[in-house]
């Protein structure tokens, strides 16, 4: 990947989060950013396009430390079918550790079956992306692009989900997710050998 190549992708995924806290703040807060003056909107609506923004910088973070961990693991790995089977197991088991990790820390004596609710939204995000990807390129992305809308998604969520809190988690998982399908769609654009 070339570097401008590069320094397109960081800033379209810049301007995606920043779409995606705009959305939030659209979504969560409308009332109290139409409280008051234009500025009040203006301002308000600027702040959640920075933090959208901040929330990008993770996203891009996460998936160069992925891109970095998936070139090391095919090295160690020499089957390629035993690294998606590590991938498929780590997807498995970081979906049992949303549930039972936040019911654990969160739930208080009560019922587990809200915990379910966050990480079956992002599993049918990140298989309707990885179905999306596979058709794009071929099926061999189907379980790269499935851990990493998940599992490294799930990384970047962590912050959001130590809250029982809707309006918190949902703020960071729209830019997270804005941000993460567009790098992991765009991808295989920007590493295409030119003939």
């Amino acid at each position: 990947m070339s570097l401008r190549k590069y320094g397109w992708l960081f800033f379209t995924t810049l301007l995606l989060g920043g779409l995606g806290g705009v959305l939030v703040a659209f979504i969560f807060d409308l009332a109290k950013l139409l409280e008051g003056s234009a500025g009040n909107f203006f301002v308000g609506t600027l702040m959640y396009m920075l933090y959208g923004m901040t929330i990008s910088i993770v996203a891009q973070m996460g998936f160069f430390a992925y891109m970095t961990i998936n070139y090391f693991a095919k090295t160690i790995f020499k089957s390629p079918s035993l690294w998606k089977s590590v991938q498929m197991f780590l997807v498995i088991f970081a979906f049992f550790d949303m549930i039972y990790l936040r019911y654990t820390a969160l739930g208080e004596g009560g019922s587990i079956g809200p915990y379910f609710i966050e990480p079956m939204i992002l599993l049918i995000i990140a298989v309707v992306t990885a179905f999306g990807k596979s058709r794009l390129t071929n099926s061999t992305a189907w379980i790269p692009t499935l851990f990493f809308m998940f599992v490294v998604t799930a990384l970047e969520w962590i912050p959001a989900l130590k809250q029982n809190d809707v309006h918190s988690t949902l703020s960071m998982l729209v830019p997270l997710l804005f941000c993460n399908v567009w790098q992991v769609m765009q991808l295989h654009r920007l590493v295409k050998r030119e003939s």
